[in-house]
């Protein structure tokens, strides 16, 4: 097997970088509506301003009324729902294109949600593998490719797409670069 551990720690690395990178923005966001809340305009008691009708029955409130220590804990929880831990081999070897070859493609327990794999060629886009449903801490170790592919390497996509478990629809997506090799 061509296990790397050295790249799969790095497509965690970015995953989880990325995931901070998005915390940060939701929260910046929140400030701002929070801001945008508290403006003048929206306070004011008048029953109609340039056109608009307010409701008599809105009452002021929302994130105000939370400290941002309960909106940071509400953002991080709604960011961790979503969050996609990808594992495979990023260096996969196939001895020709109609050989199973060594993708490693976990769904770790870590994970909320099933997921589906799709390889995707980096040079023309073409689709060149693609998963069923894997459960939560379950993996694939072997399988073939879905196309047949001349000896020789390889850069492609991998991703990783939480699936909704009653539905099926994608509703979340991560990535990471790999190189697959075959052989003859």
């Amino acid at each position: 097997m061509n296990y790397h551990p050295k790249h799969k720690s790095n497509s965690r690395t970015a995953v989880w970088i990325g995931a901070g990178v998005l915390a940060a923005v939701a929260i910046g966001a929140i400030i701002f509506i929070i801001v945008t809340l508290r403006s003048p305009t929206a306070k004011e008691g008048s029953s109609t301003k340039a056109g608009i009708v307010y409701d008599s029955s809105a009452t002021e409130g929302g994130w105000d009324n939370l400290s941002p220590e309960e909106i940071a804990e509400r953002l991080n929880q709604k960011v961790e729902e979503g969050m996609i831990n990808i594992s495979m081999n990023t260096a996969p070897y196939f001895e020709n294109s109609k050989a199973e070859g060594n993708l490693m493609l976990v769904n770790e327990t870590v994970n909320n949600y099933p997921q589906m794999v799709q390889i995707i060629r980096n040079d023309t886009g073409e689709q060149i593998y693609q998963s069923k449903a894997i459960p939560i801490g379950s993996k694939i170790e072997r399988a073939k490719l879905d196309v047949d592919l001349p000896a020789g390497t390889y850069e492609c996509t991998a991703y990783f797409h939480n699936l909704d478990p009653d539905s099926g629809a994608i509703i979340g997506t991560a990535g990471a670069i790999i190189t697959i090799t075959v052989k003859n």
